[in-house]
């Protein structure tokens, strides 16, 4: 076809003007550049330029990548990457290459402050041939879509997203009808294309739909209804990609959250088990000295005084211990209801007569399996704190449920499986507190009373002793309006009672040989110091492999084996497993810091165990091993 000029003659017979197509091409409405098959700039429009801050003359003759390169500042930008690949298949295929909604940040000039402004655009990659065929340009074309992802990203209200997204999808699909369009004319090949996208829309369909059943459970949790099978329309898509990102990134949180208390947890049971070692020593020790001296000697109130000390670091290691799930217990089948029931005036005898205390049982009963000393400690530990957030008075409530779940969710802490559980509520109407001091209250040592007024361990110690319960904790506070506490336990079904076995004892006989096993050379002397002075024979051993020559070494009885659990090389557990062999039917005493070795469950002792938990006193030591050697 001709192109017509000033020698063309109209139907007029005046002369046609000749077209200026590189002015007409700058002036189009529309962002376009064309590009050698090297990928250098030879062609720009005046709205391109406006839209990415350049100038022609700045960029016409340089290559593409150099004049639009990466944001350094952003790690995970892979706008060069896609554009690059997408440049190359128009090469190679010498077909159309529309590319998704790409991030692509732009550099901004020095006069408007420089750096990289963010933007997101939608490109077309179309190939110019000559007429052998060959790739001659590729015009890249984009639009600027970056206000409609910040609306999105932006969560605005609902009514507006909707309408939003609705004027934008009909302008999409009117979009997307011209350019099939123009495709079309351009190269059959578009079909294909077409085909290859329609399957890929089909697997992200697919992909959405399985999303949508992993995240079922949390999405019924939260009071959303689950999206049904079947076929994704546009429509919805967007709207569905919305949720499942949400709901990724909430199990991301609640994945930090747990790995963040369980590293916590892992070194204050590290700190808590070593202190415990000291803490026998120190406090044995005081006490042996104290029982060599008459009573009316000077040293014994110092020594009191020293014992009494190593008591309350005691107290500070167990409350460690209790949050990080490392505390020895003794559960078993309890009434929620009677454990409360039993600490009445002592939990009035707490709080000041300005707050007014009220009780709701559930008739139940609210039977669990726990240890009532634990639950005592965990609601007392509650209701101080309740009291000292009413320091002008107030109402606080203490109040037992039983609650069915229908089905299972996730929280921070784990899976919560349906069935039947046991609410404790302690409810007040004091200060309250925000959400970001929600967030930390069960850390240790975090507190918002003053310097000298609290530990920071109470809520911490409270979180353990109830997730080795089996349960959770809920919280609902807001300043100026009270805290509630919710604590969950798995309910326990009625047991009959079994009957007591009928022990006979024998008389002690402390003439028995025992094989002392401990690590820690402190503790071991000690230990050995206890028993020796009560008439035993000891012998001492640092490790298991020295234990094991001991007892192969050894000609006569030995009647018993006193291990710690924790050891390097050999534990406990493995130690006695080997001495049964030689010595059959050696009565096993295990010493253990914390609740973390294969002889307990959640810290529950496990049946036919002997366990000694650290510290130790010179007198439990003395009565646990005459109890095993007259059974």
């Amino acid at each position: 076809m001709a192109i017509p000029s000033s020698s063309s003659p109209n139907e007029t017979g005046d002369p046609l003007p000749t077209l200026d197509f590189r002015a007409l091409f700058e002036n189009a409405p529309g962002l376009y550049l064309v590009l050698t098959p090297e990928f250098r700039i030879v062609a720009v429009t005046d709205l391109y330029l406006e839209a990415t801050m350049t100038t022609r003359q700045d960029i016409l003759g340089r290559g593409i990548f150099e004049v639009f390169p990466d944001n350094p500042k952003d790690a995970e930008a892979t706008g060069v990457r896609n554009l690059r690949a997408s440049l190359e298949r128009v090469k190679q295929f010498v077909r159309p290459d529309a590319m998704a909604i790409q991030k692509y940040d732009i550099r901004r000039p020095e006069s408007e402050g420089g750096g990289f402004e963010e933007r997101h655009w939608s490109p077309l990659n179309s190939p110019v041939n000559d007429p052998d065929g060959r790739l001659k340009f590729i015009i890249h074309r984009v639009e600027d879509v970056t206000d409609f992802v910040r609306l999105k990203q932006a969560g605005q209200e609902r009514e507006k997203m909707t309408e939003a997204l609705r004027v934008r999808a009909e302008q999409m699909e009117s979009e997307v009808f011209l350019r099939a369009q123009e495709l079309a004319k351009a190269n059959q090949q578009l079909r294909s294309a077409n085909q290859e996208l329609a399957r890929l829309y089909d697997q992200i369909a697919q992909l959405m739909t399985q999303a949508d059943v992993e995240l079922g459970v949390q999405a019924v949790a939260d009071g959303h209804a689950q999206n049904p099978p079947g076929p994704v329309t546009p429509e919805d898509m967007l709207a569905r990609v919305g949720r499942l990102i949400a709901g990724y990134k909430r199990l991301d949180e609640q994945l930090r959250h747990a790995q963040k208390m369980e590293a916590i947890g892992r070194l204050a049971g590290g700190i808590a088990h070593d202190f415990n070692n000291l803490l026998t020593v120190i406090v044995g020790y005081a006490k042996l000295a104290q029982d060599k001296l008459s009573p009316g000697h000077q040293l014994c109130a110092k020594l009191a005084e020293i014992q009494r000390a190593g008591d309350q670091a005691a107290l500070l290691t167990s409350q460690l211990l209790a949050f990080s799930r490392k505390q020895h217990t003794e559960q078993h089948l309890i009434h929620l209801n009677v454990v409360i029931g039993d600490m009445i005036d002592i939990l009035r005898r707490l709080i000041a007569e300005d707050i007014e205390l009220t009780f709701t049982f559930h008739p139940s009963g609210c039977p669990v399996n726990g240890d009532a000393g634990q639950l005592t400690q965990v609601l007392m530990n509650l209701v101080v704190n309740a009291r000292d957030a009413m320091p002008g008075g107030g109402k606080l409530s203490v109040e037992t449920r039983t609650v069915q779940r229908d089905s299972e969710y996730a929280d921070n802490d784990g899976v919560r499986h349906a069935g039947t559980y046991v609410a404790l509520l302690v409810t007040d109407n004091g200060v309250g507190m925000d959400e970001e001091t929600r967030r930390h209250i069960f850390e240790p040592f975090f507190t918002t009373k003053a310097i000298g007024q609290g530990t920071g361990l109470g809520l911490a110690t409270v979180y353990g002793i109830v997730l080795q319960h089996g349960g959770w904790i809920e919280v609902a506070s807001e300043p100026g309006r009270g805290t509630a506490f919710a604590i969950y336990l798995p309910a326990a079904a009625p047991s009959p009672v079994r009957p007591v076995p009928i022990t006979q004892t024998r008389r002690i006989s402390r003439t028995a040989t025992i094989l002392l096993v401990e690590d820690q050379a402190a503790v071991r002397l000690f230990a050995q110091d206890v028993l020796s002075d009560a008439g035993y024979n000891v012998l001492a051993a640092s490790n298991g492999a020295a234990a094991l020559e001991n007892a192969t070494s050894y000609q006569d009885n030995i009647d018993l084996l006193i291990t710690d659990v924790v050891m390097p090389g050999m534990n406990g557990l493995q130690l006695a497993a080997q001495l049964a062999v030689v010595r059959p039917g050696l009565r096993v005493l295990y010493v253990s810091g914390y609740a973390d070795s294969a002889l307990l469950h959640r810290g529950v002792i496990l049946e036919n165990v002997a366990l000694l938990p650290k510290p130790f006193s010179p007198q439990s030591l003395v009565s646990k091993v005459d109890e095993l050697l007259q059974s």
